[in-house]
């Protein structure tokens, strides 16, 4: 008895219980990117700065919300990124894009506060 019951929890614990694997939240939130309430935006964003690198969804999306029409979405972005440290890198092109024509100031902003911390 004691025999099966090792055998079937081996089984679950390295085979799992046999489910889909599950969705990676980043990509629910990258969604949430397209949704027209603001709000709600800028909580994907926030969001997706604390998953992190870990969801290969996050990234993309943030990197796709620096072209939000609102700023304080674009501002969020920004923040969320520098959330990522080394592996925010890879934005450094966008960020850069972003430092020298984005028609917010205080967006171009965090872009130069955001470049000075990536670029140490």
């Amino acid at each position: 008895m004691r025999r099966v019951l090792v055998v079937v929890i081996l089984s679950i614990s390295l085979g799992g219980c046999g489910g889909a694997q599950p969705t990676m939240a980043g990509s629910k939130w990258a969604q949430a990117l397209r949704n027209p309430d603001v709000k709600l935006r800028k909580k994907a964003v926030f969001t997706l700065g604390n998953i992190g690198p870990s969801d290969p969804a996050t990234l993309p999306a943030l990197l796709q919300a620096l072209e939000d029409v609102d700023p304080g979405v674009r501002c969020e972005a920004i923040v969320a990124l520098l959330k990522f440290g080394p592996d925010a890198k890879e934005a450094i092109p966008a960020l850069t894009n972003v430092q020298r024509h984005d028609r917010d100031a205080r967006v171009r902003s965090y872009a130069t506060k955001a470049l000075e911390t990536l670029t140490r």
